[in-house]
């Protein structure tokens, strides 16, 4: 039964994007600017006049990370290995990121956007983490035999550690906690593979029922130093960690209304919250995907326009935004298909799409085809 109910948690995980968002580099004691202040403010109109990334449609994988408010970085494979190159969306320059023999599934960034995660695939059951620079040098590297699948959560407060699931072919895992800095491994027992971070101390994580499949459960906290475990909400669907902040969802009424709470950590007081309709999907609550921006509080996802059965559902979302500091709720586009969204760090702009090939500018409502495949 515990197999069962891990596949079907990754089934659901790929679907929904679980990867953070989660959206933590000392690697000199002099003084440095961060990457949004290195950059110079720009006009989302300006990107209309500016060439769009030509690729061939046969080597390239996805754009996967911003690198900084104007640049990303997208990987193509070459037949040998990957390569991640960086694109300039005022200037339009390209340049090369980071190269590797092995190919590259993703790229994710740390809440700084000073230091990056490649994931990479070694073998089919044999994976690799390497954290790199903001200028693509190699910081620390980790290797995971066993393993055909990888999930992991970036510390937003100390930007220095990650918690990482190793699954293997049985679909058994083994969860660890990195640390950059000093290029350590511990492994670390939890109850549940994708934990996140919630302070430098403690983990938290869904404590669902293996055996008896529920649609919310409770979420608790593991401190890694003491082990001892707390709960922290009764009952939550999805729970997402940000610098002092927790977003849970849950509450789900009668209709499939839910409860998006955004709430302080560690004192758990609720700051902000609203409600949207949840679709259901196998055993468990369908959540669109969603991102937030750090520097400016907003959250941004996609909304249902109705709760039910997710299967056959064709009535399109809402996308939305929700300022986390005054409560404010916008509908920015009307009809639009739910899919992985990734915005810059000064919020500008969102990459969007499977493989964020488009663009969405939240202040212009505007989308924005960003790759053009040859």
């Amino acid at each position: 039964m515990k197999k069962n109910f891990w596949v079907v948690c990754i089934i659901i995980c790929m679907l929904l994007g679980c990867q953070s968002p989660s959206h933590p580099k000392e690697v000199s004691n002099a003084p440095t600017l961060s990457n949004q202040e290195k950059q110079k403010p720009f006009k989302p109109l300006n990107f209309h006049n500016e060439k769009k990334l030509s690729i061939p449609f046969d080597q390239f994988s996805a754009v996967s990370e911003w690198l900084n408010d104007e640049t990303i970085l997208y990987i193509v494979n070459d037949g040998t290995g990957s390569i991640v190159h960086s694109f300039d969306l005022v200037s339009g320059e390209t340049d090369v990121f980071y190269k590797s023999e092995e190919l590259i599934m993703s790229v994710e960034a740390n809440k700084t956007y000073e230091m990056f995660l490649v994931r990479s695939a070694v073998s089919t059951t044999e994976g690799k983490l390497r954290v790199l620079s903001d200028k693509g040098e190699e910081l620390a590297e980790w290797q995971f035999d066993n393993s055909i699948d990888i999930v992991f959560s970036w510390n937003p407060i100390s930007g220095q550690q990650l918690v990482v699931s190793s699954f293997k072919e049985d679909w058994s895992y083994d969860s660890f906690l990195l640390d950059v800095k000093n290029k350590s491994m511990l492994k670390q027992d939890v109850t549940d593979p994708f934990v996140q971070w919630l302070s430098d101390e403690d983990l938290g994580f869904i404590d669902w029922n293996q055996d008896m499949p529920a649609l919310e459960a409770p979420l608790n906290a593991l401190n890694v130093t003491t082990q001892e475990k707390k709960q922290l909400k009764e009952s939550v669907v999805m729970f997402h960690s940000y610098e002092n902040l927790l977003l849970s969802v849950g509450a789900v009424d009668d209709g499939g209304i839910a409860s998006y709470t955004f709430s302080r950590y560690p004192d758990l007081e609720d700051t902000q919250s609203y409600e949207a309709p949840l679709l259901t999907l196998y055993s468990n609550y369908f959540i669109p995907y969603y991102d937030f921006v750090e520097n400016s509080k907003m959250f941004y996802t996609f909304e249902s326009n109705r709760a039910g059965n997710a299967d056959g559902y064709t009535e399109g979302f809402q996308f939305i935004s929700f300022d986390t500091t005054s409560g404010e709720k916008k509908v920015l586009a009307k009809d639009m298909e739910n899919k992985p969204l990734k915005c810059s760090p000064n919020g500008i702009y969102c990459l969007y799409g499977y493989q964020l090939e488009q663009l969405i500018i939240p202040s212009t409502k505007e989308i924005v085809n960003l790759v053009e495949l040859s």
